[in-house]
Order: C-alpha cells, then sequence, then structure tokens
C-alpha cells in the first residue's frame, strides 16, 4: 500500500471512530469513551512519541485526567465534549489538585471534532499565568494527529497507525460494541461447572504423641540399604517403623508438632496406627474445632485431608507422585492400556494409559497417560478440593519420557474446553467410585457430586 492510500485509510477509520462515538453517546450510551481512552493511548503514543498510560491504573487519583506519562510530565485529558465549558472545567481540576506539580503539559483530546475557536482569554483568566495553556497548541482532535501523520517520511512507521486502527474498527468490531452497549443493562444467565468437589469428612480428627523409639529405628536402618540420619525428619521415622513394628502401612497420617493426626481412632488398640503413638496421650477434636484454633490447625488438616485422598487413590490403582505432587492412573501389571468403565449421562469407557506406537506400529515407543492435581481447602466451614487435570507420558508406566513437557504441551495444545470438562468429571467419578469388583473399601472420606453454578449477570 503506497504512502497516500495509507494516509487515506487512516482518515477512514477514524471518521468510523468518531461517528460510532457520536451516535452512541446521542443514545446516552458512553461507555464507548472508555473504550476511547484504550485506543487513543497507543496512537498518541506512536503519534507523538509519548508514553501515555491510564491514570486510572496509578495509585493516585487524578482528577480531570485519564491519560498521564510521569516520564516526559504529560497529563491528557480525554473527552467527547468540546466545548468551552468543558475544557474550563478541566483546567480547574487540574489546577484545585495539584496535578501540574507533576506534569509540565496539560492537553485535551476531543474524540469527536474540537470547536473552529476558543476564547484564550478566558482560558487564561481562569489560570492565571499557572502553567501555559492555548487552544491552537493544547487542545487536539484527530485533524492534529492527520497533520503529524501526514509529516512523517517513513512509511513503516505510518503503516503502525493503521494498524492499530484496523484492528480497533473494522464494520464486525464496530457492530459487536454497539450490541454490548444497548445490551448492557440486560440480564444474562450462563452455567458455570467449577472444578470443585465438595468433600465429605469424619466428625472427629484424633491427634497424639508420637510413641515410638527414634533413636532405635534409626539404629536399625543403618544395617538396611535405606539408611536413616540423625536429622531424618519425624515422618521419615515413623515410615520406617510401620516396617520395624509390623504395622500394614497405610498414608493417612500427618505430622504436627510432634504429634501424629489422623481421622482413625488412635486410641482403639484394633486401630494399627494406634501402635505409634503413646498410651494415653490421644485427644479428639470435632473438625471445625480443630482448624479454628488457628491458621497452623487449618493447614495441617487440609495436608491430613490430602494424604487421605493419597490412601483411596491407593487403592484405585492410582499412583501418587511425590515430586511432581500429583495422581497418576498405573499401568496393570502386564504393562498394556488401561480402560475403565465409568457414567456421566450414559455408561462410557475411557483410557487412562494409552500405548502409544511408532509410525510402523512395530514398538510402543511410550505411555500417554491420565494424571491429575489436587488442592484441599477450607471455605464457609465446609471443604473442598481442587481438579486439575494433566497428563504424563512415560517409557514404561512410572520412568517419565525425556520430551514429556513437550508431548503435554502438544497435547493441551488440541484440548477443547468440553474435553478438559469432562477430563474433570471422569476423576470426580473415579474417586467417588469403586474402579473394580476387587477395589478395597475406603470410607474415611467421601465426595459430592460434581455441581454447577447459575451465574446471571449484566452484560
Amino acid at each position: 500500500m503506497n504512502r497516500k492510500r495509507t494516509i487515506d485509510r487512516i482518515s477512514e477509520l477514524i471518521s468510523r471512530f468518531i461517528a460510532e462515538v457520536e451516535t452512541l453517546n446521542s443514545l446516552n450510551l458512553y461507555d464507548i469513551n472508555i473504550h476511547a481512552e484504550n485506543v487513543i493511548i497507543p496512537i498518541l503514543n506512536n503519534t507523538y512519541g509519548l508514553n501515555l498510560k491510564n491514570a486510572n491504573l496509578d495509585e493516585k487519583n487524578y482528577s480531570a485526567i485519564d491519560l498521564i506519562d510521569k516520564e516526559n510530565r504529560v497529563a491528557i485529558q480525554v473527552t467527547s465534549t468540546a466545548n468551552s465549558e468543558k475544557i474550563k472545567h478541566t483546567l480547574n481540576q487540574y489546577l484545585k489538585h495539584k496535578a501540574r506539580d507533576e506534569f509540565d503539559t496539560v492537553l485535551v483530546y476531543i474524540i469527536t471534532k474540537k470547536q473552529s475557536s476558543y476564547s484564550d482569554e478566558k482560558f487564561e483568566e481562569l489560570i492565571n499565568g499557572s502553567f501555559e495553556f492555548s487552544s491552537s497548541e493544547n487542545i487536539l482532535d484527530f485533524k492534529n494527529i492527520l497533520n503529524e501523520i501526514n509529516s512523517w517520511i517513513s512509511l513503516p512507521k505510518i503503516q503502525t497507525i493503521l494498524d492499530l486502527l484496523e484492528l480497533e474498527f473494522t464494520d464486525s468490531k464496530l457492530e459487536l460494541r454497539k450490541h454490548n452497549l444497548e445490551n448492557k443493562d440486560k440480564l444474562s444467565t450462563e452455567i458455570l461447572y467449577p472444578n470443585l468437589l465438595e468433600l465429605k469428612l469424619p466428625e472427629k480428627i484424633y491427634i497424639g504423641t508420637i510413641g515410638i523409639n527414634r533413636d532405635e529405628i534409626i539404629t536399625r536402618s543403618w544395617e538396611t540399604k535405606y539408611k536413616l540420619k540423625k536429622s531424618s525428619t519425624e515422618r521419615s521415622v515413623v515410615n520406617r517403623a510401620f516396617e520395624y513394628l509390623e504395622i500394614p502401612y497405610c498414608r493417612d497420617w500427618h505430622i504436627f508438632e510432634k504429634k501424629i493426626i489422623s481421622f482413625k481412632p488412635l486410641d482403639e488398640t484394633s486401630e494399627p496406627l494406634s501402635n505409634l503413638v503413646e498410651i494415653g496421650s490421644v485427644e479428639e477434636f470435632s473438625l471445625d474445632e480443630f482448624a479454628e484454633i488457628g491458621y497452623k490447625y487449618e493447614l495441617a488438616l487440609s495436608k491430613l485431608i490430602d494424604n487421605s485422598i493419597q490412601e483411596l487413590n491407593n487403592k484405585k490403582d492410582i499412583q501418587w507422585l511425590r515430586k511432581e505432587r500429583m495422581f497418576r492412573f498405573r499401568p496393570p501389571k502386564s504393562l498394556k492400556s488401561r480402560k475403565i468403565q465409568w457414567k456421566n449421562k450414559k455408561t462410557a469407557t475411557r483410557s487412562v494409559v494409552k500405548e502409544v506406537w511408532n509410525r510402523d506400529e512395530t514398538q510402543i515407543t511410550h505411555f500417554q497417560q491420565l494424571s491429575f492435581k489436587i488442592q484441599s481447602f477450607l471455605s464457609e466451614r465446609k471443604w473442598y478440593i481442587s481438579i486439575t487435570p494433566t497428563w504424563s507420558y512415560t517409557y514404561n508406566g512410572y520412568q517419565s519420557h525425556k520430551n514429556e513437557s513437550q508431548l503435554i504441551t502438544q497435547k493441551k495444545k488440541l484440548e477443547t474446553n468440553n474435553a478438559v470438562y469432562q477430563h474433570f468429571m471422569f476423576i470426580s467419578y473415579c474417586l467417588k467410585y469403586k474402579l473394580s469388583e476387587d477395589e478395597e473399601e475406603y470410607n474415611l472420606i467421601n465426595f459430592s457430586d460434581p455441581f454447577r453454578l447459575n451465574l446471571t449477570y449484566k452484560n
């Protein structure tokens, strides 16, 4: 496109902008003026070499100023009202709030079209020599921009302005803005499906002082392959105590202030975990009572919930990846694809472990496994978890593929919002229901059905 045609097109698009503002203002739809500020910022910056930003984004409240450039000490009011009273009001507010102490120059940019003339005497009478202001230099409109652009020799520089205008003033953009403004007070309803599940937890939590001989367990470990250090964490030592005390291992407990907390009754001898605490030291609390002691207690309860979910998922052949802080569906022992039957609106089958073959289909190159992260939190005395679906890529179901991050990125690029929603619904089903007839029962933690929110709002 040659220089003249480029400038003519700029003039055409600016005229569209002005017509849009005038039409909508005549209908008392003034939100377009806010939009105009955001359009005008990049145009003024590129035209006059400024570094303007919206004054509303600054921590200070600049009365009668819409755009500021602190580096060049320039303040600009953007308005579609071109009369002298509006200019005088701007100058009066500018004086009243002492914005002149931060800026050397105040400009008024008229979105529509400025008057053919203004009374500089009245402006001078108002500002009384506090700063320089003349209608010819300090009041601008589209003609000033066109005159400035027309003086440029560089076509790429002119093209930059055209690109900015083309982005905002196509026919479709104009129609969309008009529709949104005309319908801004109409109510709309949208159904949202948050990635949240409400938890159903036991009524009580038990807490007991650790009752194992720490030094003895550490010393015994030195005779094994996995040696503990004197400085090992309490959890590492308690983990080893399961083996030495011949207690069936479980994950649904947490160390807090050198005590063990669990949803399991630590004061009952029939509970294997009771062997890890001192006799007579166990206390019981309601969940609300425990969480309300303090924020550290709420965090400890959140950690216990996470550990209990690990225990639940282990019974479903969903492994916990400690380093990655996420869950991953395990492959079958025969190392092949794993499919799970589930039901949303109707019964379906989903692959959670999938074999990926080479192009000749002669060799499995890696496995694609559905994974997810969870985060538990307390809100209005109720506990929830958020579920974030993701993927894992492994060589053998356990060892990460060297290109895993790239493979995950490629996979997510192909997924639609509906696909992610289906992942969430499927994972929710897996947490709530048994995945096989021989899955061991676990009743300490359960989940509500996924819920939806009806959001009503004004356009």
